[in-house]
């Protein structure tokens, strides 16, 4: 039996599914709701920043652990779960950390967009051959949290002398409620994707026109 061949009577597990479609597409669609109210950042009292920033990250984090949980050996579950782990871990920092202003929260921040970005990347690549392009998702969150992980790395020094010398302005609020809205936003319509191309190929599985696993 060569190494890929699955035992007798094992069914080989589809790459992509982390749960059903309606979960996957749910966590999806509360990510982009997420998206939605971080844009909104601007308008929280500054001592209510972190707090803010924390119950998103722990809502998301917490949705994306649940859908992976059940399903860790697939390639979805595996990213889905890590992903879910470090946001969760990161919202639980913000939430009653007393901090206030930008500078701790962009370093945290910064770390677990980085942190995201290599996992997505390391999934996505790995899966790079899948039958269908749901690995283009994970590809384009991964490069999309690395990117923003580098930008807030790199503009970091320079947004630390402007809080210091001119203290924290509402267009750099703005930004950083922008930097959480894209990563929010594409992780949600990736997942979104996901869920109704898998629907799509559990209709096609029960009709006989595809295999019910890829």
């Amino acid at each position: 039996m060569s190494s890929t061949e699955l035992p007798r009577g094992e069914r080989p597990q589809p790459l992509f599914e982390a749960s059903s479609w309606g979960w996957t597409f749910a966590c999806g669609l509360l990510k982009v709701a997420i998206a939605a109210l971080a844009v909104g950042l601007p308008f929280v009292t500054r001592s209510r920043l972190a707090d803010s920033v924390g119950w998103m990250l722990l809502a998301g984090g917490a949705a994306e652990f649940a859908l992976g949980w059940g399903a860790h050996r697939t390639l979805l579950g595996k990213v889905t779960l890590c992903s879910g782990f470090l946001t969760v871990l990161a919202g639980i920092l913000f939430i009653d950390s007393g901090w206030k202003g930008l500078f701790p929260l962009t370093t945290v921040t910064m770390i677990w967009l980085l942190l995201r970005g290599l996992i997505s990347l390391d999934v996505g690549i790995q899966a790079r051959g899948a039958y269908h392009a749901d690995w283009f998702w994970l590809v384009l969150r991964g490069l999309t949290d690395f990117g923003l992980g580098m930008t807030l790395l790199l503009g970091l020094p320079m947004a630390a002398i402007a809080i210091i010398l001119f203290n924290e302005t509402q267009e750099m609020v703005s930004s950083f409620g922008v930097v959480l809205a894209i990563s929010f936003a594409v992780a949600g319509v990736g997942l979104v994707v996901m869920g109704l191309t898998q629907r799509r190929r559990e209709a096609a599985a029960l009709a006989g026109a595809l295999p019910a696993t890829v």
